[in-house]
């Protein structure tokens, strides 16, 4: 039987799901779901059955390895988001603030701060970053609350309990926010999107989430992500990945061909420390992204990519090493990583984001002789900040 691999969540996460859904006051709109004639078939069973361990290259050209400079002002950890434009860095920290680095790993001033004012939040979640205009919102529990890239405050919106852990800009002045207390909602009541038009200061549009029975004790993140200037979207308990034509429209994108494979139908015991056990069928999508060439699914199975080229899925076992869990053995640089850890926003301009803790690239095992890592070390220690990873996707 295949090993599975184990993943802990931060306990902090379990405060979503332990306050019921409140009731949806507004009148928003429900998006409407279309068919399409031309839709791609992910086959998930099959390629699990051949299911192996994939090198890195497999999908990668090669690594880049981007140090983020280290001082009191900006020490990171518990990074959620990452966004790379031509000249900047925005990063943000889970319950912290937001930082900005040139795009050489430079680090400029802070975003935001912590507290109860008006121009601050009490606990970032996420951030969405618009690199055209140069903002950034920062995702509090409740509340969006906007700054410019050199930290002034431009803006504050109350949304009430409908945020989530994974948000990403649908297009200038509109976000997709996912709801992070939809599976205590009543069946037909249960809303896992909403939409928020800056310009209406409000929700505009929200996606019901169509499981009719008991939602069980897990966490259910619905997933989202840009790809070629256009949003995409997947309910946690939906085969379908949809793509979002307006705030009002999804059409349907991607079939997931689950077979044999379930989704959860009893409590998740291993979130409170427990042990599940007899659930060798159960199957939980976490996260997915998209270049030209893959849409890449990480899931309790392994990580799958679908290559649109050969209309082919596969799927890559988990790889141990050291202290973490890998999703592909990186055979470029010998450095573990994870992959689609920078959720929604994984892979942005054909380039897959993730990031190295320092202390990772002092690890036995690791290739010092290689030049890339050879270079890193000299101005690299083990207790500095996160490196970025920069990962050219083949096309």
């Amino acid at each position: 039987m295949k090993k599975i691999a184990k993943f802990t969540f931060l306990p902090v996460f379990l405060i979503l799901f332990l306050f019921p859904f409140p009731a949806d006051a507004q009148k928003i709109p429900v998006a409407k779901k279309l068919l399409s004639e031309k839709i791609i078939n992910i086959d998930l069973y099959s390629a699990y059955q051949k299911s192996k361990i994939y090198p890195l290259s497999a999908v990668a050209e090669s690594v880049e390895y981007l140090p983020l400079e280290t001082n009191n002002e900006c020490l990171l950890a518990n990074i959620v988001d990452v966004t790379v434009s031509s000249k900047d860095i925005i990063v943000g920290v889970y319950e912290g603030i937001c930082y900005h680095f040139n795009r050489q790993g430079k680090f400029l001033n802070v975003i935001g701060s912590i507290g109860k004012g008006p121009k601050e939040f009490t606990k970032l979640s996420t951030c969405v970053v618009d690199t055209v205009n140069r903002w950034v919102y920062a995702v509090d529990w409740e509340k969006l609350v906007k700054y410019d890239f050199e930290g002034n405050f431009l803006d504050r919106f109350n949304l009430g309990r409908t945020l989530g852990m994974q948000n990403v800009m649908l297009q200038p002045g509109q976000i997709l926010m996912g709801n992070g207390r939809y599976q205590y909602a009543k069946p037909g009541e249960r809303f896992s999107y909403h939409i928020f038009s800056e310009k209406n200061k409000k929700h505009i549009s929200k996606i019901a989430c169509e499981k009719k029975d008991k939602i069980p004790f897990c966490i259910c993140t619905p997933s989202m992500y840009n790809y070629n200037n256009e949003t995409y979207l997947s309910d946690f308990w939906n085969d379908t990945i949809y793509r979002v034509k307006d705030p009002n429209t999804l059409e349907a994108y991607a079939a997931l061909d689950k077979g044999k494979f379930q989704y959860r139908s009893t409590e998740d015991k291993s979130i409170l420390g427990g042990k599940n056990t007899g659930e060798e069928r159960v199957i939980e999508i976490r996260r997915m992204a998209e270049n030209d060439r893959f849409i890449f699914i990480t899931t309790s199975k392994g990580t799958f990519f679908y290559d649109k080229d050969k209309k082919e899925t596969y799927c890559s076992e988990f790889v141990k090493s050291e202290n973490m869990w890998a999703n592909f053995k990186n055979d470029i640089t010998s450095v573990p990583f994870r992959i689609l850890l920078n959720a929604p926003n994984s892979i942005q301009n054909g380039t897959l984001i993730s990031h190295n803790d320092a202390y990772q690239f002092f690890e036995e095992g690791i290739d010092t002789n290689n030049p890339k890592i050879k270079k890193l070390l000299h101005r690299l220690q083990p207790d500095d900040n996160p490196v970025l990873v920069l990962v050219k996707l083949k096309e």
